[in-house]
C-alpha cells in the first residue's frame, strides 16, 4: 500500500509523494543566485544526501560552460536587492506614483537581461526560476492603499506576474512559486522583513546576534524570540523543486483513477436512501467531487469502479452534486457486484493503459488489499479521506506540464474508444473496419513555435505501449532534431465514433525513422500502416525498434507493414504492402505542398 498519513508533518504538504514509485534521478541541482539560497545545500543533503548541490552567483555563471559535468536542474533566483536595493526604493517618494512605475520596469528590464544570459548556458537542464516573497504587510500602513504599487506587497506582487510572462518566453524554463507556499507557510514564520531592508528578501537569521555582541544592552538570538522555522520553509521550497521536476520529467505519471461510490465519494450508501440527502455531499465529497472535475481537465481518464446496483445508480445520479459531476464524466463505469479487482481489470483493458499507470481510491481496506494483490502495479492509495483531495491535486504523478485540448477531452475519446471495442466484439472484422470510417490526417513539425507542437511533445513523453524506441525528449533536444535536418510527421485520427486528436508522431532524419509513437486510444484501427505506407511512397526510410520493457506493442508494426528486416534495421525499399483499404489518409496543407514536392523530386 502506498499513500499513508504523513502524521502530521508538513515537509510534503503541498507535495506529496503517496503517489511516487521512481525515485526522482537528480543527480546534480545548480543554485544560481544570491544568499536566498543559504540554506538550501542542507535541505538537499537532508532529503536525497546523494544529489549533489552547488551555489553560484551571478557573476560565477560563465565557469559553468567550462564544467564537464552538467547540471540535471538549475534553480536561479535574479536577487531583488540587484534590481531594487534601497538607493533606487528609499528616495522614492509617496507622490512619485511614475517612479515607482518607472522601477518596476527597470526591475523587470534588468530580470530579462539576467535571464537571457543564464538560458545560454550549456545543456538542456530545467532551469526554475524562484520568483518572489512579498512583504508580509504593507510597509506603508494597514489603512491605505492595497493594490497600488507603492505598497511595496503589492509592488512585488506585480514584479511576480511581470516574471511569469518573462520565463513564459523561455524554453525549458518554470517559475518555481515559492511565493504562494510562503504565503501557505506564512511568511513571518522566516522571512526577515521585520528586521533586515526590504530588498534583502531573505531568511531570518541571527548575523545581527554575532556582529553585535559588543552592545551596552545585549540582546538574545532573533531566531530565539518567535516560533521561526527556517529550515521547514527552505525545506517546502526544495520539494516544490522535486515535484515541479518529475511534472517536467512525466516520472510516475498517472493516466487512470479508479474511483469507488460509497463512503469515497459521498458519505454512507447512497443507492439505499429513499431521499437523497444532500448533506451526504457536504464537506469532503463535494471537495473530491471537484478534485475530480480538475483531474478530468489534465486528461486522466476517470473510471467508476463501485459494488452496486448500476440502474438504481443512474437512477439517483442526476440528484447528486447538483449536477456539476456528471455520470458521462466517468469515461468507464464498472458498476456490479463482481469482485473489483475484476472490474479493475477490464477498466485497465477499456482504457487501453498499462497498470502501473492506475490509481485506485476506494475506503474499504478489504477492497484495497485485493486489488493490490491481484494487481501489485496499480497504486492504491491508503491515506485517510480528508488526505484524498490533496493527494490526487498537488502530487506531481497526477499533474502535467500544459493542458492541451486532447487532454481535456480525454474522457469522451476514451467512452467513445469503449462504444467503438463494443461494436468491434459484435460485428465480424471486416464489416466493423469498413463501416468505421477511419480518417488519417498527416501533418508536419519543423519547428518548436509549431502550434501543435506542444500535444506532439506531450505524446512523445507520455507514450509507453506504442513507442518504437522508449526515448523521451527535451525542448532543447527537439530544437537541435530541427536544426539538424530533422522534421516530425505528425497524425491525427477520426472515426465515426469521435475525433481522436493528435495521436501519432514519426520522427524521421536523413531517411531514418528514430521514433513512432502513437497513442493506444488508436490501437488497431490501422492508422500506423497508412501512414508508414505514404511515407515509405516519399522516399526509402530505415527504422529500428528498441526494446524496452512496456512496448511490446509496437515491436510488429514494420513488419505488418510490409518493411523488410536485415537483421538490424528495417527497410521500406521492397514494401508492396498498400495501406488498409479502410483509412483515408488526408495531408495539411503545408504538408501537401511538402508531400507533393517529394513525390514529384522521386520521379525524376
Amino acid at each position: 500500500m502506498i499513500g499513508k498519513s504523513e502524521g502530521g508533518s508538513f515537509a510534503h504538504f503541498s507535495a506529496p509523494r503517496h503517489l511516487a514509485v521512481t525515485p526522482t534521478p537528480i543527480r546534480r541541482v545548480l543554485l544560481i543566485g544570491g544568499c536566498f539560497f543559504d540554506g538550501w545545500i542542507n535541505a538537499i543533503k537532508r532529503d536525497a544526501p546523494q544529489i549533489k548541490a552547488e551555489h553560484r552567483l551571478l557573476h560565477q555563471i560563465a565557469h559553468e560552460a567550462d564544467d564537464p559535468e552538467a547540471a540535471d536542474l538549475r534553480i536561479v533566483q535574479v536577487p531583488p536587492r540587484d534590481a531594487l536595493n534601497e538607493r533606487l526604493t528609499m528616495p522614492l517618494r509617496h507622490g512619485d506614483l511614475a517612479g515607482h512605475e518607472a522601477l518596476l520596469d527597470r526591475a523587470v528590464t534588468l530580470i530579462s537581461n539576467r535571464l537571457q544570459a543564464i538560458r545560454q548556458l550549456p545543456g538542456d537542464a530545467p532551469t526554475f526560476v524562484v520568483n518572489y516573497l512579498p512583504p508580509p504587510r504593507n510597509p506603508q500602513g494597514r489603512l491605505l492603499p492595497r493594490y497600488d504599487l507603492r505598497n511595496q506587497t503589492f509592488f512585488y506582487e506585480e514584479l511576480n506576474r511581470r516574471l511569469d510572462g518573462l520565463v513564459a518566453d523561455l524554453a525549458n524554463t518554470f517559475v518555481l512559486d515559492i511565493a504562494e507556499i510562503g504565503a501557505m507557510i506564512g511568511r513571518e514564520r522566516f522571512q526577515d522583513n521585520a528586521v533586515c531592508v526590504n530588498s534583502h528578501g531573505g531568511f531570518i537569521g541571527d548575523h545581527d546576534h554575532r556582529v553585535d555582541r559588543g552592545r551596552l544592552v545585549a540582546a538574545d538570538r532573533y531566531t530565539s524570540r518567535f516560533p521561526f522555522d527556517v529550515n521547514g520553509a527552505v525545506d517546502r521550497f526544495w520539494q516544490e523543486a522535486v515535484a515541479s521536476y518529475r511534472v517536467i520529467r512525466g516520472i510516475d505519471r498517472v493516466k487512470m483513477l479508479c474511483v469507488d461510490l460509497d463512503d469515497t465519494l459521498w458519505r454512507g450508501v447512497m443507492a439505499e436512501q429513499e431521499v437523497i440527502d444532500p448533506g451526504a455531499m457536504e464537506g469532503w465529497p463535494i471537495g473530491l467531487a471537484e478534485a475530480l472535475s480538475v483531474l478530468r481537465e489534465r486528461g486522466i481518464i476517470l473510471a467508476i469502479v463501485s459494488k452496486n446496483d448500476p440502474a438504481r445508480i443512474e437512477e439517483i445520479w442526476p440528484q447528486l452534486f447538483f449536477g456539476r459531476l456528471e455520470l458521462s464524466d466517468f469515461a468507464i463505469r464498472k458498476i456490479g457486484w463482481r469482485p473489483k479487482a475484476e472490474m479493475v481489470a477490464e477498466a485497465i483493458a477499456e482504457a487501453n493503459v498499462l497498470p502501473d499507470t492506475v490509481v485506485f481510491l476506494d475506503d474499504n481496506p478489504v477492497e484495497r488489499a485485493q486489488v493490490k494483490q491481484a494487481h501489485p502495479e496499480v497504486r492504491v492509495v491508503a491515506a485517510p479521506h480528508l488526505d484524498w483531495r490533496r493527494i490526487l491535486l498537488c502530487s506531481p504523478e497526477m499533474q502535467v506540464p500544459m493542458i492541451t485540448a486532447e487532454a481535456s477531452q480525454r474522457n469522451a475519446m476514451v467512452d467513445a474508444q469503449v462504444r467503438r471495442e463494443t461494436d468491434r466484439m459484435r460485428m465480424g472484422t471486416d464489416d466493423f473496419l469498413q463501416a468505421l470510417r477511419v480518417e488519417v490526417r498527416l501533418g508536419q513539425i519543423d519547428r518548436e513555435s509549431d502550434p501543435q507542437f506542444p500535444r506532439a511533445f506531450e505524446l512523445i513523453n507520455k507514450t509507453n505501449q506504442f513507442n518504437t524506441s522508449g526515448a523521451r525528449w527535451t525542448e532543447q533536444a527537439a530544437r537541435d532534431f530541427f536544426a539538424d535536418g530533422g522534421r516530425w510527421e505528425v497524425f491525427t485520427v477520426a472515426d465515426r465514433y469521435t475525433q481522436y486528436g493528435l495521436v501519432g508522431v514519426v520522427a524521421i532524419r536523413a531517411g531514418r525513422i528514430e521514433q513512432f509513437v502513437m497513442s493506444c486510444r488508436v490501437f488497431g484501427l490501422g492508422a500506423e500502416h497508412a501512414v508508414l505506407a505514404e511515407l515509405a511512397a516519399r522516399a526509402p526510410l530505415v527504422a529500428a525498434i528498441i526494446e524496452t520493457p512496456k512496448n511490446g506493442p509496437c515491436r510488429p508494426v514494420f513488419r505488418e507493414a510490409g518493411w523488410a528486416f536485415d537483421g538490424t534495421d528495417w527497410t521500406s525499399a521492397q514494401a508492396t504492402k498498400p495501406p488498409p483499404a479502410h483509412v483515408t489518409l488526408t495531408h495539411s496543407g503545408r504538408a501537401r505542398r511538402l508531400w507533393g514536392l517529394a513525390r514529384l523530386a522521386k520521379k525524376r
